[in-house]
């Protein structure tokens, strides 16, 4: 989990936007990085295709946040954790990037290695190339942006 500090924050998006509701992390990532992108203790970023380029990212801050679509009973749902199932979609990425980051800590890639969680949006496998996100998934990124600000502001807030 997140330990609190003045550390910087990196927040990832992954998925496919031609997927559509694979997309939906990199959706979260655009709509909080246009609301909160005044903070000097974020980093932004988007993977939307090879999960191991994160790699080049790790020395830019202490923690990370990935958001992504992820497997779920009911498409809409808001979850969060460092365990999620993939969602199965058309994608680049045909792993997950609990597996990437485990297998880069296991190298000693980077010490110490940063901290992380996977915050997501639960969907149904996309089974055609679109970039709309159905209206579950759609719905659910407010609140979801809206729990990522609320997190950010409690545990990453710049002090003057």
């Amino acid at each position: 989990m997140i330990e609190l500090n003045e550390s910087k924050l990196a927040i990832v998006g992954i998925g496919n936007i031609l997927a559509g509701d694979d997309g939906v992390g990199i959706r979260v990532v655009q709509n909080l990085q246009e609301s909160i992108s005044t903070n000097s203790r974020l980093v932004f970023h988007c993977l939307e295709g090879d999960l191991y380029e994160i790699s080049d990212y790790l020395n830019q801050a202490e923690h990370f946040i990935f958001v992504d679509a992820v497997a779920g009973y009911t498409a809409g749902e808001i979850i969060r954790g460092v365990d999620m199932p993939r969602a199965l979609a058309p994608s680049f990425h045909q792993t997950d990037i609990g597996a990437v980051m485990r297998g880069l800590k296991s190298l000693n890639y980077i010490v110490p290695f940063p901290d992380w969680d996977v915050w997501g949006i639960t969907v149904d496998p996309p089974r055609k190339i679109c970039t709309e996100l159905s209206p579950l998934v759609e719905y659910a990124v407010p609140l979801l942006v809206d729990s990522l600000t609320l997190f950010i502001e409690n545990n990453f807030a710049v002090h003057h």
